[in-house]
């Protein structure tokens, strides 16, 4: 590795080489990450420090065999400039890492993974998702990708739609897990927009880079506070038969909260949930997990990995609700 490369470089090639999940994006941009690398160079932690909390995003990226060692060395660095580690929307696949270095597990939610085979052989074929495809061809509207770099004339009609999805009751901006309202920030993604049969784009959706193999998946999801019914829904169903047809295999919805009939919850996992349950890729905090359930997705639960007394996650939760863009208060 040159000397000259910067840290997100290396860890962009990181990511190449070891394939990280398909919501890793986030690691890398916006550029306001800090990286810690394993002693033997195959392995990293995309994290930032709030109150004391190193939040690392996701679980490290890198070869199988230094994971456990990036998992180790990290916590021995925290330790030493007094820090706490914390792992957030991590996945269970590490856990014999995380386990191995005295981090204990929460379980925050899980990822909508949408199987893109199951979903066009027998999904799409409800009278749910027929009545409402039959009734917006009906009226006209269609779906059109764009591929970066945007004209500025596409970027302010996404401002509009977005400003009006803003009006509407608990929505707001956040950041660090996931992306906002920037222009900087879109000109790097795929958008994708719902367009009524006058043209206007009534809803839309931005698509990130994949370091996964045939997974996608999306950011935000915005629509006019006027929008029809079922307009996100549309969106999301030409959406999988498209990229269907280009060969993918899975589309990643992104975190919903837990539900009770899926997951269990502890009086420990509710000290973070307003750092977990406001999101962009959320459309509502009681209706998201209804909505996400409706494709038949898997559900592959996330994890806050922790060390220390759970007493201390409280602070941590502010830490992660700062670093997202929440108004809370902490010390």
């Amino acid at each position: 590795m040159s000397q000259t490369e910067t840290d997100r470089e290396r860890a962009i090639r990181l990511l190449e080489i070891y394939r990280g999940g398909s919501d890793d994006f986030f690691k890398v941009w916006p550029p306001d990450k800090t990286y810690y690398f394993s002693s033997d160079n195959k392995a990293f932690i995309a994290y930032a420090v709030r109150y004391r909390t190193a939040v690392c995003i996701g679980d490290p990226v890198g070869a199988d065999d230094s994971i456990a060692l990036i998992v180790a060395e990290f916590r021995e660095y925290c330790r030493k400039i007094r820090l706490r580690p914390l792992f957030v929307q991590a996945s269970a696949d590490r856990k014999g890492a995380y386990r191995g270095s005295g981090f204990k597990p929460i379980c925050i939610g899980a990822d909508a993974i949408v199987d893109l085979d199951e979903f066009m052989e027998r999904t799409i074929r409800n009278r749910y998702f027929r009545n409402f495809v039959n009734r917006f061809t009906k009226m006209g509207y269609s779906l059109d990708e764009f591929a970066p770099p945007h004209s500025t004339a596409l970027l302010r009609e996404l401002r509009h739609v977005s400003d009006s999805w803003l009006t509407i009751p608990h929505r707001k901006e956040w950041s660090f897990i996931t992306g906002r309202f920037d222009t900087d920030y879109l000109q790097q993604v795929n958008i994708i927009v719902l367009r009524d049969k006058k043209g206007s784009i009534q809803a839309f959706v931005n698509e990130l880079t994949s370091f996964q193999p045939g997974t996608t998946t999306i950011d935000m999801m915005r629509h006019r506070r006027d929008a029809p019914t079922n307009s996100i829904d549309l969106l999301f169903t030409v959406l999988f038969q498209r990229r269907y047809a280009d060969g993918y295999s899975s589309f990643n919805l992104g975190i919903s909260p837990l539900d009770g009939k899926e997951f269990k919850r502890n009086v420990a996992s509710k000290m973070l949930d307003r750092a977990f349950y406001h999101s962009n890729r959320f459309i509502g905090f009681r209706g998201l997990h209804q909505f996400k359930a409706k494709y038949h997705p898997k559900w592959e639960p996330r994890y806050v990995w922790y060390s220390g007394n759970p007493t201390r996650l409280a602070l941590s939760g502010v830490a992660v609700a700062r670093l997202i863009g929440l108004n809370v208060s902490g010390k």
